[in-house]
């Protein structure tokens, strides 16, 4: 089997399910983009179709059933996906699914689908979706795989039983990333904080993240100082991953809060309050980024750094 080290306690929760035989017809995986969550959800459909699984439901490989599978040509199968990336699936897309589940199994015993992405519907797909859900066929799981619950209906999310994927320790996502990359544990270290301790986001990130890395911390520097030019450094800063850059300015105010915290001294309210101001921004920025509202990105990311700069003028007062 072929599941990533994060992949492992998920994997035996679903196991026990299996071997309790209490597999649901609707699963969640939910865990956040760059840890191939995509893979979880085929290996468990794998083991669904498999004709000789065996009792730690492992599939065989072998049989037809597999053959077809990796083949990608199983008629007992179907995938569900945005058809472009960073559209949402259609809610064509999902009425199709009522009627491929109206078929009885030709080589399994069971029906399988994946839906990929699925935290990416608009209303009128959610509640085609929750028809399938509220009107289970026999012999049928569906297997959603989302990285936004937030996005995600509380009725879509109570009809499925989710099995969460954490991002793995910090030892353990280092180790497997010295395996796969050469570049220095340092380095390392600075892209599994740009992906959010996500592995295969952070080699995927690679060498170019270390130089973003290297330019949002000196702008943010720069903001610091009053001394940036927010038109340039917007423009900047969108030749990146927006969300990724808003990220680490997150981290990195947080640092400085935690610092500022565990100081022996009492804290000063004053400064506490400019940070926290600050870091509200950034999280507000976020929110905004990750809409499905059309923004205006450079104005977002303008209006950022003047707050910015804003709250660091008063700082820089207060400790005048």
């Amino acid at each position: 089997m072929s599941l990533y080290p994060w992949h492992q306690t998920p994997w035996q929760h679903i196991v026990s399910l299996y071997q309790a035989k209490r597999i649901p017809h609707a699963i969640l995986i939910h865990g956040i983009h760059g840890l191939d969550n995509d893979l979880l959800a085929s290996e468990l459909t794998k083991s669904l179709l498999c004709l000789s699984v065996t009792e730690d439901f492992d599939s065989c490989g072998m049989c037809h059933s597999c053959q077809l599978y990796a083949a990608e040509s199983h008629p007992d199968h179907s995938v569900v996906a945005p058809e472009e990336a960073g559209k949402q699936i259609k809610v064509d897309q999902i009425r199709q699914l009522k009627d491929v589940q109206s078929l009885m199994p030709k080589i399994s015993s069971a029906k399988t689908v994946i839906i990929k992405n699925a935290d990416q519907m608009n209303t009128n797909a959610f509640n085609s979706l929750l028809k399938l859900l509220e009107e289970p066929q026999e012999n049928t799981t569906l297997i959603l795989v989302a990285a936004s619950m937030r996005k995600l209906p509380i009725t879509i999310k109570s009809r499925c039983q989710t099995i969460s994927v954490s991002t793995p320790d910090r030892s353990i996502a280092i180790d497997w990333l010295k395996q796969h990359s050469d570049l220095s544990e340092q380095d390392l270290t600075t892209l599994l904080n740009l992906a959010h301790g996500a592995p295969l986001a952070a080699l995927t990130i690679g060498e170019e993240g270390i130089e973003q890395s290297k330019s949002v911390f000196s702008g943010m520097a720069a903001l610091m100082r009053c001394k940036a030019n927010p038109v340039q450094l917007s423009v900047q800063w969108q030749s990146f991953d927006l969300m990724s850059v808003l990220h680490q300015l997150q981290a990195m105010i947080q640092t400085k809060l935690v610092s500022l915290l565990d100081k022996q001294e009492i804290p000063d309210p004053a400064l506490i309050k400019h940070y926290w101001g600050i870091a509200d921004c950034i999280i507000h920025t976020m929110k905004l980024l990750s809409s499905q509202n059309n923004l205006n990105k450079t104005l977002l990311m303008e209006d950022l750094m003047v707050t910015i700069m804003q709250h660091a003028s008063q700082i820089q007062q207060h400790q005048q």
